[in-house]
């Protein structure tokens, strides 16, 4: 018996004629479809063909697809929600700033960071009230302002430091206060922090009089 190939066109109206099935239907019976090869002469030929295979292909592809968008698009849908939130008011997306200053009276050691205890603002949490360190959040252009006042016949020698690298330098004398004014670029991670200047017997006036205060002008 002659085989007979059948044309690309046939094949375009298999598949449009595979048929759909329901929650009713069991899934392990083979589906089949009729498919009209021949009309001639009033002698149709007709051919069955068996579609099960056909139908779990079509069934991995799609499910295939579904799965490759899916990972798409969850990471953007993430992001957007993510930005949806910073934007929202009182969150993280107002700029970073802070205030605290100094409460009690103080003998600082050579070499120490000055903590200043008592915080009056933290947007952003930069900075840590444990080891008086102001922690970057952001890359951007910064003002760093800071006082010291020396106690009574005292002399007070401090810098301002950006990670391990001393900058402005702040003296106060028996009562009298240093104080700094700076605008800097800083980036994300760098550390700013006022530290005490190699000396010994230096005394630091505290009851809030000596401050130290950050906040973002520009990000960049």
């Amino acid at each position: 018996m002659n085989q007979t190939k059948l044309h690309p066109f046939l094949i375009i109206m298999l598949i449009s004629c595979v048929p759909s099935t329901n929650g009713s239907q069991d899934p392990d019976k083979n589906s089949t479809v009729e498919v009209s090869l021949l009309d001639n002469q009033q002698m149709p030929l007709i051919a069955l063909f068996d579609t099960t295979k056909l139908n779990q292909v079509l069934k991995d592809y799609i499910m295939k697809t579904v799965e490759e968008v899916t990972d798409q698009k969850v990471p953007i849908i993430k992001n957007a929600v993510i930005e949806d939130i910073r934007n929202e008011t009182g969150q993280i997306h107002e700029k970073p700033a802070f205030t605290a200053s100094f409460s009690k009276d103080d003998w600082p050691k050579p070499n120490e960071i000055i903590i200043f205890d008592h915080v009056w603002l933290n947007v952003g949490n930069g900075y840590d009230a444990t080891t008086g360190v102001f922690t970057v959040p952001r890359n951007g252009l910064y003002s760093l302002t800071g006082t010291l006042m020396s106690a009574d016949g005292r002399n007070l020698h401090c810098h301002l430091y950006r990670d391990n690298q001393d900058t402005i330098g702040l003296f106060g004398h028996d009562f009298s206060s240093g104080t700094l004014h700076s605008a800097m670029v800083l980036q994300e991670g760098e550390k700013i922090y006022i530290k005490h200047d190699n000396k010994a017997r230096e005394k630091m006036l505290g009851r809030h009089y000596s401050m130290f205060s950050a906040f973002l002008i520009n990000e960049q």
